[in-house]
């Protein structure tokens, strides 16, 4: 791409999409696993110590809408940042 003459952010995105889409796959299976074992567990543990079960059923859906949510941002700004060439590994000349 770049001996086409194209933009290097355009190619350096090119490149990162495949790895892009990959990074979101442990944060479903988390949120399966969290959703399975983890928020239960924790929702159990409210009641019993008072709080009313839609009180622990919101605090359930906010975890799990939390970790679906901040990752997908993370990768883009991760991606992002790294197609601008802000990850440059080398020497720096300050």
């Amino acid at each position: 791409g770049l001996a086409l003459g194209l933009d290097p952010v355009f190619v350096r995105l090119e490149l990162a999409r495949d790895a892009a889409a990959t990074a979101l796959l442990p944060a479903l299976d988390q949120t399966r696993t969290v959703g399975l074992v983890t928020i239960p567990g924790a929702f159990v543990g409210m009641v019993l110590g008072g709080a009313s079960p839609l009180a622990a059923a919101i605090m359930q859906l906010y975890v799990l809408i939390a970790i679906l949510c901040v990752t997908p941002i993370a990768i883009v700004a991760v991606t992002r940042l790294a197609a601008a060439g802000r990850y440059e590994t080398g020497p720096r000349n300050y």
